[in-house]
């Protein structure tokens, strides 16, 4: 699983995230079917949304060649959330922002094979977190709250659930002949055991995150057994948004690990 050059990560990384949305049916997630547990947001909206990111990935890419400072990056994701607030009223991709422009900058700096990629994205994640400390988002507060490590630690581990267990699962189900969808539900399964998604913390506590693992568990299970997930997954969608559970963490690192593949390749 090899890095791929800079530009080309930047497209893929665009259509990973347009790959996730297009996935169904996600458990509280907004996909072609619904909107999960999402009620101010739609498939539509997310689209919108996706489509805006080849402008920051431009951003990232020119503030590489010319050498700028970390924080010249950092004002250019910022800016990148700005623009999405502004189409959509919500910052439905922020954190996939934060994990894909890591993955860029990170190709910017060095175009080596996948372990140079994720030390790439550990060196970056830590000078990041060495100068800018996010404060008053959801996902600080949590893991201030809770003595969690949440998106920091893995950033700075180099994104173990992406790339010790999401991406070699899903390649994995690719090997074995599996179809996209079918392939993309496992991947979904093993990162739902993997992610500590802090979108489910905020939505339903610990509960909802060792919710997410049960099920993610359990839905590998299926799948290795050649069972049929949609129904499961439909089921599960039900109540998850009866609850308000949702895994925006998860979907993140499906679309960053949609976009690792389909540039590898």
């Amino acid at each position: 699983m090899g890095a791929p050059p800079s530009r080309s990560l930047a497209e893929c990384l665009a259509q990973g995230a347009l790959d996730e949305l297009d996935l169904t049916p996600k458990p509280g997630l907004v996909d072609r079917r619904d909107s999960g547990s999402h009620e101010d947001l739609t498939f539509e909206a997310m689209r919108a949304s996706a489509e805006l990111l080849p402008l920051f990935y431009a951003d990232i890419l020119r503030c590489c060649r010319e050498g700028s400072p970390l924080e010249s990056f950092v004002n250019a994701g910022l800016e990148a959330e700005a623009r999405m607030f502004r189409a959509i009223r919500s910052n439905a991709h922020k954190g996939y922002i934060f994990l894909s422009g890591l993955a860029l900058m990170a190709a910017c700096d060095g175009d080596g094979p996948t372990p140079g990629l994720r030390n790439g994205i550990s060196e970056t994640a830590r000078r990041f977190f060495a100068h800018f400390e996010p404060r008053g988002s959801h996902g600080a507060e949590i893991r201030q709250s809770l003595s969690l490590g949440g998106i920091r630690q893995e950033a700075e581990a180099g994104l173990p659930a992406v790339f010790e267990h999401g991406w070699p699962g899903y390649r994995r189900a690719l090997e074995a002949g599996w179809e996209l969808e079918r392939a993309g539900h496992y991947l979904m399964a093993v990162l739902m055991q993997h992610v500590e998604d802090t979108t489910a913390i905020r939505r339903c506590g610990l509960e909802g995150l060792a919710r997410l693992q049960e099920d993610g568990a359990h839905l590998q299970a299926l799948l290795e057994r050649g069972e049929d997930a949609p129904p499961v997954l439909s089921a599960l969608n039900e109540e998850y948004r009866r609850t308000g559970l949702t895994m925006g963490g998860v979907a993140d690192c499906i679309a960053l690990v949609f976009a690792l593949e389909k540039a590898s390749r």
